[in-house]
C-alpha cells in the first residue's frame, strides 16, 4: 500500500514537472522563429539582414555584455525607430521576450583591437586625438583618464552625450565597430601607479601636507566637501592652481598629467592613510584611558 502511494506521488510529481517545463518558453526556438531572418541564426546578421534599408540589422553577438537587459527588452518590445526593427510586443508575450533575451545573452564576441583602433582613428580621433588624450581643442573627453566602464562607453557612442559635440554614432558605426572601439579605448587607459604617486607626493607635497588626510579644503564648499567628494578633475585644478602656485612654486603647475594621476591615485588609496598600528590597542589602550581619567 505504501509502495503504491509512493509510486502515485512520484508519477504525479513527474507529470507536474513535465507540465511546468512545458510552460517555460524556449528562447532559442523563439529567436530562430522571430529574429534569425534578420539577425542570423548565430546573432551575427544574415545576408538578408545586411541588405535592409535604411540601416542593416545589428550584430547581436557584439552587443552581449555591453547592453543592459532593460535595453535589449526595449529593443524587442518597442522596436527601433526609423529602422526595420519593428515592435515585437504583439508577437511575443513578456515571458517569451525574457526567454529570447536569455538566449541572446548566451552569445559571445571576441573584440578585435586592431579593427577598433582603425575605426577609432577614422571616426573618433578628430575630437579625441589619435592617442585618446583629446588635446585637439574640441573640448572632448580625455579617454586615457576616463573612469567610464565598457558599458558606459558603449552607451555614449550609441546615444551621444547631451550638451556636447558627442553625437549618437549608432547609425554611423556597427555594433561590432562599437564593441571594438570601446575595447580599444579601454586598452589606452592609464593605470595610475600609487607607489610612484607616494614618492611624488613626498617630494612635492609632504612639506606642507604630511598626509592627504591632513589637507584642509578652503573655499565656499569647504564646510560641506571633503577630499573624497572632489572628482579627479577638480582635485587636479586645486593642486595646479590657486595657493599652490605661490606656496609651492611654478613646479607644481608643471607636473606631467600622468604624474598627477599617480599622485591623485595615491591620495585616494589606503597607502595615504595614517597607520592604524600607531594607535594603542588592547590592555595598553585601556591603561592610557585610565591615566587620562585620573589626570582629570
Amino acid at each position: 500500500m505504501i509502495k503504491q502511494s509512493l509510486f502515485a506521488i512520484l508519477a504525479f510529481l513527474s507529470t507536474s514537472m513535465a507540465a511546468w517545463a512545458g510552460d517555460i518558453p524556449n528562447g532559442k526556438d523563439l529567436f530562430l522563429a522571430n529574429c534569425a531572418v534578420c539577425h542570423g541564426k548565430d546573432g551575427a546578421v544574415s545576408n538578408y539582414g545586411r541588405k535592409l534599408k535604411p540601416f542593416p540589422a545589428r550584430n547581436l553577438r557584439a552587443l552581449v555584455g555591453l547592453a543592459t537587459r532593460d535595453e535589449l527588452r526595449r529593443f524587442i518590445v518597442y522596436g527601433v525607430h526609423d529602422t526595420a526593427m519593428t515592435a515585437k510586443k504583439y508577437a511575443l508575450d513578456p515571458l517569451e521576450i525574457e526567454a529570447v533575451i536569455d538566449y541572446i545573452k548566451t552569445f559571445t564576441y571576441q573584440p578585435n583591437l586592431a579593427a577598433g583602433k582603425k575605426r577609432f582613428e577614422a571616426v573618433c580621433s578628430v575630437c579625441h586625438g589619435k592617442d585618446g588624450r583629446a588635446q585637439t581643442g574640441m573640448g572632448a573627453k580625455n579617454l586615457v583618464y576616463s573612469s567610464l566602464n565598457l558599458r558606459e562607453m558603449v552607451q555614449t557612442m550609441r546615444y551621444g552625450r547631451s550638451g556636447t559635440l558627442m553625437t549618437s554614432k549608432r547609425h554611423q558605426i556597427s555594433n561590432a565597430d562599437i564593441a571594438n572601439i570601446a575595447n580599444y579605448v579601454y586598452s589606452l587607459r592609464y593605470n595610475a601607479d600609487t607607489a610612484k604617486g607616494k614618492r611624488l607626493y613626498r617630494k612635492d607635497c609632504a612639506s606642507c601636507h604630511a598626509t592627504p588626510s591632513a589637507i584642509h579644503l578652503i573655499g565656499n564648499a569647504a564646510n560641506r566637501t571633503t577630499l573624497a567628494d572632489l572628482d579627479n578633475r577638480l582635485l587636479e585644478l586645486r593642486i595646479r592652481h590657486g595657493r599652490h602656485v605661490n606656496r609651492a612654486g611654478r613646479g607644481i603647475v608643471n607636473i606631467t598629467p600622468d604624474d598627477m594621476q599617480d599622485i591623485i591615485a595615491y591620495m585616494r588609496s589606503p597607502l595615504s592613510r595614517p597607520m592604524a598600528a600607531n594607535k594603542p590597542t588592547g590592555k595598553h589602550a585601556s591603561e592610557q584611558v585610565d591615566l587620562k581619567r585620573r589626570a582629570h
